[in-house]
């Protein structure tokens, strides 16, 4: 039986996606205490109007169900997977600007 509070496919891929950004980003937090990697998980809780108990239950019930689970992260690979993209294409068009302002010097 599913929770009464389970997050839906979709809820899940978007909270996991910035669960891991946030993880990720806390690897290469400066000393700031400004810095947006200081992110309190309630702060994550109230931006995806869920408590730890939702996610709890919700994350047990798909582990339960293996197809919806892999689902998921399959979906959240996706995400990151194309964040992952858009940043390589960015990087490479500084790159470019960068390359042609030097060509310009010389």
């Amino acid at each position: 039986n599913s929770p009464t509070d389970l997050m839906s496919e979709e809820q899940m891929v978007d909270f996991l996606l910035d669960i891991n950004i946030i993880n990720s980003s806390r690897a290469y937090r400066n000393n700031s205490d400004l810095n947006y990697y200081n992110i309190k998980d309630t702060f994550l809780y109230k931006k995806h109007n869920i408590d730890s108990i939702q996610f709890v239950n919700s994350n047990s019930y798909y582990s339960s169900k293996p197809k919806k689970y892999l689902k998921i992260y399959s979906q959240l690979q996706k995400k990151m997977r194309s964040i992952k993209d858009s940043i390589e294409i960015e990087l490479n068009k500084e790159t470019r600007e960068i390359k042609d302002s030097l060509s310009l010097i010389n």
